[in-house]
Formats: C-alpha cells, structure tokens, sequence
C-alpha cells in the first residue's frame, strides 16, 4: 500500500474523532457474534480494519475525484495452458 495523501490524513483524524469510545446499547453477545470490538474501541484504529478507507473512497466518488480503477477477472493466463498441447507427452 502507497502512502496516504495530506487529504485522506485529514479525513481519517477528523473521522477517528466521530467515532466515540463509549458501548452501544445493542447486547454484548450481538457484538460478538459479529466480531465487532467492544471494549476500548479506540485501540489499534488501523484505517483497512474500520473500514475507514472505504468511507473516504466513498467521499471521493461523491466529489467526482476518482482513484484507481481495479479490473476484475484473471489478468494473465497461466502458462501451462498456453503450452499444454505443445508440450511432450501430450499428444
């Protein structure tokens, strides 16, 4: 992974600061089962686990500045099905 730019710094401390460290109201077993942290909600804040990131690419395509584009699909194919039949043995 990159670097983060000086806008998506700004984005994850001002959205770090919404999130509160207080419980929810739901059952501690609710939260659980889902594997949500529920006590020190504020540690290790790794901007991939809270799905930060995603909220700021979210930002972004709302402005119209989009980042990479990711293709989809197998990018390459192997090469042992290129060569399959050209090989020995496979006649």
């Amino acid at each position: 992974m990159g670097r983060k730019s000086q806008e998506e710094k700004e984005f994850l401390i001002s959205s770090r600061k919404k999130i509160g460290p207080g419980v929810t109201n739901a059952p501690v077993w609710v939260l659980q089962k889902a594997g949500r942290r529920i006590w020190n909600k504020k540690a290790k804040r790794h901007w991939r686990e809270t799905g930060l990131g995603r909220a700021f690419k979210k930002k972004l395509k709302e402005q119209g500045k989009t980042g990479k584009k990711v293709r989809s699909g197998k990018k390459y194919k192997s090469r042992m099905f290129k060569t399959k039949g050209q090989r020995k043995g496979y006649e």
